[in-house]
């Protein structure tokens, strides 16, 4: 079941217990098993390269938009696909575990953040008495580009929409918002599947960026059709959501304002948490 405590209310919670999954990784290929474990309250959220024996905090400082998808870690030892991980994460409340794969990827499943959630709920949440401080939008932040924004605004209940303008014949424009305190994460955004068109697959397969994805894995999408039909209306927004409500949970930390993006990707979602650190960041 969603975690609906209300943002303001919820405290720090771990894992009852260890929890894994294996599925090929899309980008680099070759069997991936995630694995999530309880760690203590307050250690926050941990990834770890169990064949690297390197561990380091999921955070923003660890961080970066990479192509795609938003990684952490450095060099050869960085993590691609994070984002998914943490929107379930953020789903059920969850502000300390430990993530372990033996590989350069989270696998991407079916491409929506359900299998994940699914392993979340077989482990169980452990919730403490911690109170866990949300960061509060104080004044307008923006990060941007000639084409694309997204922007954090001061109100409450905290909500967050995104608007999707593309050009294509089979996507188009749609919008998406989902506000925490009442909507049913599960219902409205864990459904919502990756998505790429023909043309950008074959041009990440060209770039080595897609050695074993597949029609299992996300939404391909022709000039003329899709490879699976959408579950939900608004589905490719929907996605695009979840992302971002992935990529700011590498804060840490609940949010409370009005967060809205506009056919943004992972680079303005880390530059519009960096700039959220920066103003909102003080204890």
């Amino acid at each position: 079941m969603t975690q609906r405590d209300g943002l303001m209310h919820r405290t720090r919670a771990t894992l009852h217990k260890e929890a894994f999954a294996t599925a090929t990784g899309v980008r680099f290929g070759g069997e991936v098993t995630l694995r999530l474990a309880p760690a203590e309250i307050g250690e926050g959220i941990v990834l770890e390269r169990t064949d690297l024996g390197a561990r380091w905090p999921l955070d923003l400082e660890h961080s970066a938009a990479g192509p795609g998808c938003s990684t952490s870690g450095e060099g050869e030892a960085a993590v691609h696909f994070v984002e998914h991980l943490l929107a379930a994460l953020w789903a059920r409340g969850v502000s300390d575990c430990v993530v372990s794969v033996n590989g350069r990827e989270i696998p991407l499943f079916d491409g929506s953040v359900r299998p994940v959630l699914a392993l979340i709920d077989a482990a169980g949440v452990a919730r403490s008495q911690e109170p866990q401080q949300p960061l509060v939008i104080e004044q307008p932040l923006l990060s941007s580009d000639e084409e694309r924004a997204v922007c954090a605004l001061p109100g409450r209940p905290t909500s967050y929409a995104y608007a999707l303008s593309y050009q294509h014949p089979m996507i188009g424009r749609q919008f998406a918002s989902f506000h925490p305190d009442s909507d049913d994460f599960d219902a409205q955004l864990a459904a919502a599947r990756t998505f790429i068109t023909i043309e950008e697959a074959e041009q990440a397969q060209k770039a080595g960026l897609l050695a074993a994805g597949s029609e299992e894995n996300c939404i391909v999408i022709h000039r003329d059709r899709v490879s699976q039909p959408p579950e939900l209306p608004g589905a490719y927004a929907r996605h695009k959501l979840v992302d971002m409500i992935g990529d700011l949970y590498l804060l840490g930390r609940p949010l409370v304002g009005h967060f809205f993006g506009f056919y943004t990707g992972h680079q303005q979602n880390h530059g519009i948490a960096r700039e959220i650190l920066r103003w909102c960041g003080g204890e």
